[in-house]
């Protein structure tokens, strides 16, 4: 078996570098226990259903912290002042990781961006919780729920599957308990 690509691009890194993004990743890790590491745009990435979530990057001056997204860092403005960022990333020393509060607040930024209705109001749709796990997946056509919907515990367990016709729940609707087990049928 290789080398993890991330654990190369660590070892690669000088050591303070190193140490700080091995903090930094450590943090994401726990925040987004179920997401793929891989390389992405040259640079360690934490992806969830093969969607950028968070990225960092060591560079000569600074570290940098990517959300994935040209939109995240704008909206958390405020949470930013502190750090030098552009449209799609924050800068950090090299010296000191981003605080873990920090990193779930972009984080979470960035899954509520992934998740809800699809721009346009039509297509598949994925709702994420705030720790990265699928809540609900199926498809929207006119602005509303519409077709096969599965929604999920926090586990990730299925609790609930069914049907939408134009925003209203049509046909028989399953809810399962942890274990997988179907505890109810519901037809409509």
């Amino acid at each position: 078996m290789g080398v993890n690509p991330i654990d190369a691009y660590l070892a690669k890194a000088p050591e303070a570098h190193r140490k700080t993004l091995t903090t930094l990743r450590k943090a994401i890790r726990g925040l987004l226990p179920l997401a793929q590491e891989e390389m992405a745009y040259g640079m360690p990435c934490f992806k969830i259903d093969g969607r950028g979530v968070a990225g960092f990057a060591a560079f000569k001056e600074h570290c940098t912290y990517f959300p994935m997204s040209g939109s995240v860092v704008g909206a958390l403005g405020r949470d930013l002042e502190a750090y030098r960022v552009s449209k799609g990333g924050v800068q950090f020393p090299v010296s000191r990781a981003l605080p873990r509060g920090l990193v779930k607040k972009l984080i979470k930024a960035r899954l509520a961006e992934l998740s809800g209705p699809p721009a346009r109001g039509r297509g598949p749709a994925r709702a994420y919780y705030d720790h990265g796990v699928l809540q609900s997946k199926g498809s929207y056509k006119g602005g509303k729920m519409h077709g096969k919907w599965e929604f999920y515990r926090r586990d990730g367990s299925v609790m609930r599957t069914g049907e939408f016709k134009d925003g209203t729940q049509v046909g028989t609707w399953r809810t399962w308990d942890k274990s997988g087990r179907m505890v109810k049928e519901t037809r409509l």
